[in-house]
């Protein structure tokens, strides 16, 4: 199940704000590889929880009950986004 959670981490955090700010401190201080080490080692640890318990959900529902439910909570903070008065 490791090798599943580290594939699916980096496959979902591809291309994100993560990956600039692990940039910028390695560019900062010169310990790149206990920067990238740190950054990893963090992402997996947030993200390993919700993989398992996402994992765990799709057992126990049919997949399509968890993408019509994601969808609307989706749908629901974008109106949210949208529509809500700017602070």
């Amino acid at each position: 199940m490791f090798g599943t959670t580290v594939v699916a981490f980096f496959l979902a955090e591809m291309g994100d704000k993560t990956q600039l700010a692990t940039l910028m401190l390695a560019a900062r201080y010169d310990a790149t590889l206990w920067v990238v080490a740190g950054s990893t080692l963090g992402m997996v640890l947030a993200n390993a929880p919700v993989v398992w318990f996402g994992e765990r959900i799709t057992r126990r529902l049919p997949i399509r009950v968890v993408h019509l439910v994601c969808a609307v909570i989706f749908l629901l903070l974008g109106l949210l986004a949208m529509f809500a008065p700017a602070p």
